[in-house]
């Protein structure tokens, strides 16, 4: 109907033709449906198709079971078959196949490409041979050339990519993304300026500004909304990770946690506002807990567990902090609660640090490197020990007896020298209480003697020893002369006096060898008595026989 309408047709059969010159060369072509001028001009062959408005699949020829409706849509389709073009200038330059493109100009500049949808205005405009693209939202993958299997859902969603795999939903949603592929943005202008590869962003404004960073995730308002180049980022919460630039291998989960954090890399941050604060910037933190580490000015490397855990001093390094409110302020420290007790091996720990080992009458506690064997660094009469209820406590000798190397006090009177406790500069040693009378020539003074079942006296050398007595040359007293002697002085030669004995002591060596001595003089005596006892005796025996004689 309409002039020249079909003009041109042969055996095409059971085909409508509305319009001036609609499926005017149409020949074989079957079940045709051309409405509008110019519709299905230039269809020859092609089957099942429905083409309704002005010039609407114009060059179609071959093509079949397509649908194209409004102006010019699938203008320049050829051969492409099962598409459903929809709209002004809808897939106008199309050759490809199982299209549906829904809207003005949507998919206009496809050519060979296939299994694209494309609804809404300018939708998908510049594919050429993209495959496998869902686009909705007006100027949605708007210069989509070459992209594979994308999703874009929301006005000017992923309007700039041209690249693979990518999930943009959200007005604006990846809009500068060109080269950046399996991105998933989901939210108003999530990933607006992306252009890395691997990174899902949902929420407001998630991810907005980076560029090339690439396997983030960024989940929550704002989350990582200014990260630009920083990779490898997990941030969840609102604001989570909102001033992050370029750090990199971070975790934020929680409202604002590491909202701070510029470039730091390699932290972790769990928990509302946890390590959220000016200058909290350093790497390898782990701040877990409700505003934990926000005090963690230019650390590095330091750990807070638990609710505001946290750092006391700017720059600190290595430094642990584990508990409700527990602070730090040194590096290379652990810091267990704020006034709390710990308990090891026991539920209910009664004082700072409570061990109870699985053994008893042992401490479970041990020293690898403080031992024994282990040299002092300082002598002091202070000490640590237990008392009844197990408690370290710290003790001291009793007063005088030992001197403590400390502040008050310049010299010790002890020294351990391998295996033994020596007193040093000559020092005296006084046991016992009483004792009025001392001398320089001895080191050790008991008041109430010592008992011990051995005693064993030294002897510097031989001239000590009483053996000289049995010498040819050794001037043997007569005994007239002892008695003598013993008679006025009232004791042996050589023995010291009673009074002696009380002033000066007895030296238990010298005495012994002078005893041994005079025992040694008394055999002496001994065996010159026998000899003058044996000369008697024969001169007795002589006697005796001359008186028998006479006899």
């Amino acid at each position: 109907m309409g002039t020249q309408a079909g003009f041109n047709n042969t055996t095409g059969s059971t085909n409508a033709f509305i319009g001036s010159y609609s499926g005017l060369n149409n020949r074989t072509g079957n079940n045709n449906a051309f409405i509008g001028a110019s519709a299905g001009y230039n269809n020859t062959d092609g089957n099942n198709n429905a083409f309704i408005g002005n010039q609407a699949g114009f060059n179609t020829t071959t093509g079949s079971d397509n649908v194209f409706i409004g102006r010019q849509a699938g203008y320049t389709n050829s051969t492409g078959t099962s598409n459903t073009f929809v709209g002004t200038s809808a897939g106008s330059n199309t050759t490809g196949s199982n299209n549906t493109f829904l809207g003005q100009s949507a998919g206009s500049a496809t050519t060979s490409g296939r299994t694209n949808t494309f609804v809404g205005g300018l939708a998908g405009q510049n594919n050429i041979n993209g495959v496998g693209n869902a686009t909705l939202g007006f100027s949605a993958g708007l210069r989509l050339q070459s992209g594979n299997y994308n999703v874009l859902v929301g006005d000017s969603a992923g309007a700039n990519t041209n690249t693979t795999g990518n999930v943009m939903i959200g007005s604006k949603a990846g809009y500068s993304n060109q080269s950046g592929a399996q991105n998933t943005f989901i939210g108003y202008q999530t990933g607006y300026s992306t252009s890395g590869t691997a990174n899902t962003f949902i929420g407001y404004l998630a991810g907005r500004k980076n560029t090339t960073g690439q396997f983030n995730t960024f989940i929550g308002v704002q989350t990582g909304a200014n990260n630009t180049t920083g990779s490898s980022n997990y941030m969840m919460g609102t604001n989570a990770g909102l001033s992050n630039v370029s750090g990199t291998g971070n975790y934020f989960l929680g409202d604002n946690a590491g909202g701070g954090n510029t470039g730091g890399s390699f932290n972790i941050y769990i928990g509302a506002n946890a390590g959220n604060g000016t200058n909290v910037n350093g790497d390898n933190n782990v701040a877990i807990g409700f505003e934990s580490g926000r005090g963690n000015q230019a650390g590095i490397t330091n750990t807070f567990i638990g609710f505001r855990a946290d750092a006391a001093a700017f720059g600190l390094s290595n430094a642990t902090a584990i508990g409700a409110n527990a602070k730090v302020t040194a590096a290379n420290s652990l810091v267990l609660g704020d006034g709390a007790n710990v308990g090891i091996g026991v539920t209910a720990p009664a004082n700072k640090l409570h061990i109870v080992s699985n053994t008893a009458g042992t401490s479970g506690l041990r020293l690898g490197n403080l031992t024994s064997a282990t040299t002092a660094t300082v002598n002091a009469s202070k000490f640590l020990t237990v008392n009844a209820q197990g408690d370290v406590i710290l003790a001291n000798y009793v007063a005088g007896s030992r001197l403590a190397a400390d502040e008050s006090v310049s010299e010790a009177l002890w020294q351990r020298n391998g295996q033994f406790v020596q007193a040093v500069n000559g020092g005296n040693v006084i046991i016992g209480s009483g004792i009025v009378k001392t001398s320089a020539d001895y080191n050790l003074f008991v008041s109430k003697g010592i008992l011990t079942e051995k005693v064993k006296v030294a002897v510097k050398n031989t001239s000590e020893w009483s053996d000289y007595v049995f010498d040819e040359g050794y001037a043997l007293r007569p005994l007239s002369e002892v008695e003598q002697y013993i008679r006025q002085h009232k004791h042996l030669p050589g023995v010291p006096s009673a009074q002696e004995v009380v002033s000066e002591g007895v030296d238990m060596a010298r005495m012994d060898a002078k005893l041994l001595e005079k025992l040694e003089e008394l055999t002496l005596y001994v065996i010159q008595l026998q000899r003058e006892n044996k000369q008697m005796k024969q001169q007795i025996k002589r006697l005796a026989a001359v008186s028998k004689t006479r006899r």
